[in-house]
């Protein structure tokens, strides 16, 4: 109900796709975007089959200096495809994983065990109550609408896992009843990373 702003150091791409396929057991991939990621970062490559279990976290040992090609500590433990195929037609299909920064330099981190299931939460709302005025002698009307204003950065162990389909999800980031856009007053969330939680927002 008040003002949050949490920024990080930008970065000039949060997440891209794969320029080729990542075969198993290599270590290294290319980026269809230039990056401008450093050694020691983390990132996720996505699956690209049927199984969620294979999106993939890694970390980075080196990158080229033209930030399209990355080379990761650990060889990956799954394919991860990219397709280009132009049909007669020219339709054309485009198929491939995504790869995300998950490092920032602002961390918001949950320190509870993971296994607890039970994160942080941030509840970004409106406030209406009445003051008393000791020299009109009345009651004012007063309204304050919360705002947020995050970007670049990591939320990790975000969210409160809730198993019922009627209750609140419980977010990591819950915007509830803020109206139309207001300058004066914006809430945005951009270029973050959300990392091992269980509802983003």
């Amino acid at each position: 109900m008040g003002g949050l702003d949490l920024h990080g150091l930008p970065r000039n791409v949060s997440w891209t796709r794969l320029g080729a396929t990542a075969l198993s057991n290599q270590n290294t991939i290319v980026l269809s975007k230039p990056v401008d990621w450093k050694v020691g970062d983390e990132i996720i490559v996505t699956t690209t089959d049927v199984s969620l279990s294979h999106t993939e976290r890694q970390t980075i040992a080196s990158i080229s200096s033209n930030g399209l090609t990355i080379t990761t500590v650990n060889a990956l433990s799954y394919t991860h495809i990219v397709i280009h195929e132009v049909f007669p037609n020219g339709q054309v299909v485009n198929v491939a994983g995504a790869v995300g920064l998950l490092t920032r330099n602002v961390r918001v981190i949950n320190r509870s065990p993971a296994s607890d299931l039970f994160g942080f939460r941030i509840l970004i709302t409106d406030y209406a109550t009445n003051i008393w005025d000791s020299v009109a002698s009345e009651y004012l009307y007063t309204y304050y609408k919360g705002f947020a204003r995050i970007s670049d950065t990591q939320f990790i162990g975000y969210g409160q896992f809730v198993d019922a389909a009627d209750d609140d999800k419980r977010e990591g980031i819950h915007m509830y009843n803020l109206g139309n856009w207001n300058a004066s007053r914006p809430t945005y969330v951009n270029s973050c990373s959300f990392d091992g939680g269980s509802y983003s927002a």
